[in-house]
């Protein structure tokens, strides 16, 4: 996990986890989750220590092609690394992760400053959400600013009409005194899942031209039932 740092007014950290479950039916997953991740205590501890925010996704269903392993997205937002590395120090915390994820990868991110991000208003009746993601090594941060910047403002327009409700870039948290890191990590959320697949499609050279080799993609939706999330 990331190394403790002082924490900075207004810094925020994204922890990714992606991981495969080890329930086969996501109603398994969801009981596992809740008396796990989504106990009382353990909640209260979390956001004691500066969890913000956490959101559960599952692998879109409605997409062409084979879904994913039987995975689970999780995307925390945190506004104290010192309690993040506290709360996941916790052995009761790494047990539970082990009860439902049967391999997994946690990641701490910060927000990209110098690339485009924008969050916007969803349409009332359009409640549906539906995740896509990005990660891989980009050649430069100097030629992402450029290729990424230039490529959001183009077709922020067109992407909104078909559904883009934010967009948000990241590059993985660094160790101190080392080289900043060219691991990028991008989330856009829609509330179109058809949009959002004919804008990913149009993509492919972007792609290319962004990340040393094939970056790991995923497209996800808010999973059914009651999960407890705050």
């Amino acid at each position: 996990m990331a190394k403790a740092t002082d924490v900075a007014l207004g810094q925020t950290y994204l922890l990714a986890i992606r991981g495969t479950l080890i329930p086969s039916e996501e109603e398994a997953a969801r009981k596992i989750h809740n008396e796990t991740a989504g106990n009382e205590a353990g909640v209260a501890a979390a956001r004691s220590l500066g969890d913000l925010s956490h959101k559960v996704f599952v692998p879109a269903k409605g997409i062409p092609g084979d879904r994913p392993a039987n995975e689970l997205l999780i995307l925390d937002v945190w506004n104290n690394i010192e309690g993040l590395n506290t709360f996941f120090a916790n052995p009761q915390v790494q047990h539970g992760g082990s009860l439902i994820f049967k391999s997994r990868d946690p990641v701490v991110f910060t927000p990209a400053p110098d690339l485009l991000a924008f969050n916007l208003p969803a349409p009332m009746p359009r409640q549906a959400r539906y995740v896509g993601t990005v990660r891989g090594m980009v050649k430069s941060r100097e030629q992402a600013r450029a290729t990424l910047n230039a490529s959001t403002a183009k077709a922020i327009n067109s992407a909104r009409k078909r559904g883009l409700v934010s967009h948000n870039m990241y590059y993985r948290l660094g160790q101190p005194g080392q080289p900043d890191s060219l691991e990028l990590f991008g989330v856009d959320v829609w509330f179109d899942l058809n949009g959002m697949g004919e804008h990913y499609a149009a993509e492919g050279d972007l792609m290319k031209e962004l990340f040393v080799s094939q970056p790991s993609t995923g497209i996800w939706e808010q999973p059914g039932g009651t999960w407890v999330e705050w």
